[in-house]
């Protein structure tokens, strides 16, 4: 007969475990139906046991374990279980209704409706729900997602990734919720009343660019550790997204014709990004080793690409730190990509060319009339650029005059 006793926290914690190869229960003598059960290596977990109506076998209901989940939610979870049992609702059916309307379930019907394929920035949004929303929230049972919790997980994201980190998720999340309330799986938005610049204040676009002698000390600091250093470099060198650059294969790249063409759904305009390569950028790939994998930044022999941006900007900090303590101050991989297209203007490039370089989309009639893909003029752009680069690097004598110093800064 196993031993009944009011279950407590001072009793949980005395159990020793069960015989080896067996198992040992102790009831719990103030909820009927109620108990643990400690294995022979330790484990105590809460359990149900009770008969369904119609049911002659008794139907085990585990809970959790101990200390994983208190007593007190345990006894919470075995009235809950209990009164299925009673009312004749199978754990398997309960667990399937739930599973049906968890955080996870409503994410995925909102990322699999027709008109999110159509959107430009379909696989970024995924990602974002991938990394953000569903480590937190993916198995919780959406209704208890509350206003609290969304106000949590922006305050983290804000500390751990920045404002706007923070409020893509929140936008995201509300969008979800928003979702599925219109098909009434949920009966409320908990982000719909949070206004963003409350938790993490007003704004402002990032103005970060690079000067002169900070690009001489990164050029410098990214001199021999591959994979950051050359990613680093191209960066510079081509103003492209960091993610379009560590996913760059050589099956894309014609260094013969001196280009590289980013496909359709690799870049955020959803359309083929042609980049032209600069003599330096050219000079910079060629030297690059050449795995089995197509790759160009890989960890592994060209069969993945490269990820964790972080870990090579630490890299890269580490190297500058030793250079010039201590070191540079708040820049980003996404400050090199402005701090092109700022030289750009400065060099006399257009607008309209300055942003074509940089892949951003045509907009009004000329995306719809002007299939012009103006190559010669993003060559001549990042020519110059390349040019203005390799005299900041490595600045000319001073007893030698730069004939064209009247196209730059």
């Amino acid at each position: 007969m196993a031993p009944r006793a009011v279950l407590t926290d001072r009793l949980l914690k005395s159990l020793k475990p069960a015989p080896t190869g067996q198992r040992t229960v102790h009831w719990d003598a103030a909820r009927p139906s109620f108990g643990v059960r400690i294995t022979d290596r330790g484990v105590v977990s809460f359990f149900v046991m009770r008969r369904m109506p119609g049911n002659p076998r008794p139907i085990r209901v585990v809970l959790g374990r101990y200390p994983d989940i208190s007593l007190t939610t345990a006894r919470k979870l075995a009235t809950a279980a209990i009164g299925d049992l009673v009312a004749g609702i199978h754990p398997k059916v309960r667990e399937q209704q739930r599973r049906a309307t968890t955080f996870t379930a409503l994410a995925e019907a909102f990322l699999a409706r027709p008109a999110a394929a159509k959107q430009r920035t379909a696989a970024e949004i995924r990602k974002t729900v991938g990394r953000y929303l569903l480590p937190r929230w993916g198995s919780r049972a959406a209704s208890s997602i509350t206003r609290a919790d969304a106000i949590t997980m922006v305050e983290a994201l804000d500390r751990a990734s920045g404002p706007y980190t923070a409020a893509k998720a929140l936008a995201l999340a509300s969008s979800i919720f928003r979702h599925a309330m219109m098909r009434e799986q949920v009966a409320s938005n908990p982000c719909a009343l949070i206004k963003i610049t409350d938790l993490v204040g007003e704004m402002s676009p990032r103005g970060r660019v690079l000067s002169a002698a900070e690009i001489v000390l990164l050029w410098r600091a990214t001199e021999g550790i591959y994979p950051a250093g050359p990613f680093a470099r191209l960066l510079l060198l081509t103003a492209v997204r960091r993610s379009e650059a560590a996913r760059m294969a050589w099956s894309e790249v014609d260094l013969d014709n001196a280009l590289w063409v980013i496909p359709a759904h690799r870049t955020k305009s959803g359309a083929p990004h042609e980049v032209p390569l600069s003599g330096m950028a050219v000079d910079l790939l060629a030297s690059l080793p050449r795995f089995a994998g197509d790759f160009v930044f890989s960890a592994n022999g060209g069969r993945a690409p490269i990820k964790g941006f972080g870990k090579f900007k630490d890299t890269i900090d580490e190297r500058i730190a030793e250079l010039a303590p201590p070191g540079l101050k708040d820049w980003r991989f996404h400050d090199l990509r402005r701090t092109v297209r700022t030289n750009l203007s400065t060099l006399g490039v257009s607008p309209f060319i300055g942003e074509l370089i940089i892949g951003h989309a045509q907009k009004g009639v000329h995306r719809i009339y002007d299939l012009h893909r103006y190559t010669a003029e993003k060559r001549d752009g990042l020519e110059r650029w390349a040019s203005k680069l390799r005299s900041i690097i490595e600045p000319p004598p001073a007893n030698v005059v730069d004939i064209k110093a009247g196209r730059a800064v």
